[in-house]
């Protein structure tokens, strides 16, 4: 019987037009439940749960900074806000992981991967060319989306799926030619301020709908 990580892993390798291989080993992840539930457990007013299976140019975060600006305009302070992410599945979970993944796994990948829907996606972000994550660093401005700026002014949390990020990490071991256990220890060393791994993003979806957090799905997987 095909296991839930490997059917993600063959998702995310489909998507990229590489072959399928066997499914991803990878340390069990150490996940602290207690933890994940103090998080979600502000005084905030208004808790907002923002999800995202695909990159499509780090729209997840201009829905959370859209969010905001609207509190903003009707006088709620967005201190009284407070947005968290679920990355999950597919390539939204790249967005997850700071400069230095970025710039030893994810751009070498798109650069070697140009023509397929995965190095499409990652290009979808990176259109100044610059490197590292184009999504951490600040923008400027009162409509600045980046993860860096939702932090300051909202304290935004980030939740990437570890199901995903073991699909990942076989995916990137092919590109660089690392061994699969060690990329993902990198993986899990280098996420953005303010993100955890959790064990399944579709979990962490509906455990923090239970904490009294709305749902806004801003994107689903292709003929999902």
């Amino acid at each position: 019987m095909t296991s839930r990580k490997d059917f993600l892993i063959a998702g995310t390798l489909a998507a990229a037009a590489i072959p399928v291989a066997a499914g991803a080993k990878g340390a069990k992840l150490d996940f602290d439940l207690t933890a994940f539930t103090e998080l979600l457990d502000g005084a905030q007013s208004h808790k907002h749960l923002f999800a995202s299976v695909e990159i499509d140019g780090g729209e997840v975060f201009g829905a959370m900074r859209n969010t905001l600006s609207a509190y903003h305009d009707v006088g709620v302070a967005s201190g009284d806000v407070f947005p968290v992410a679920v990355l999950y599945h597919g390539p939204a979970i790249l967005l997850g992981f700071d400069d230095w993944i970025w710039n030893r796994y994810v751009i070498p990948f798109e650069q070697k991967n140009l023509a397929n829907r995965l190095g499409k996606q990652i290009a979808s972000v990176r259109s100044d060319g610059g490197t590292g994550n184009p999504c951490l660093r600040r923008q400027g401005g009162k409509n600045d989306a980046s993860i860096s700026a939702l932090i300051a002014d909202a304290g935004a949390y980030f939740f990437i799926c570890n199901n995903a990020a073991h699909g990942f990490a076989a995916m990137f071991a092919r590109t660089v030619d690392k061994p699969e256990d060690t990329v993902y220890d990198d993986l899990t060393r280098h996420l953005v301020p303010n993100a955890m791994l959790v064990p399944a993003g579709v979990w962490a979806i509906h455990a923090i709908q239970e904490q009294r957090f709305t749902l806004l799905q801003t994107s689903l997987a292709p003929n999902a």
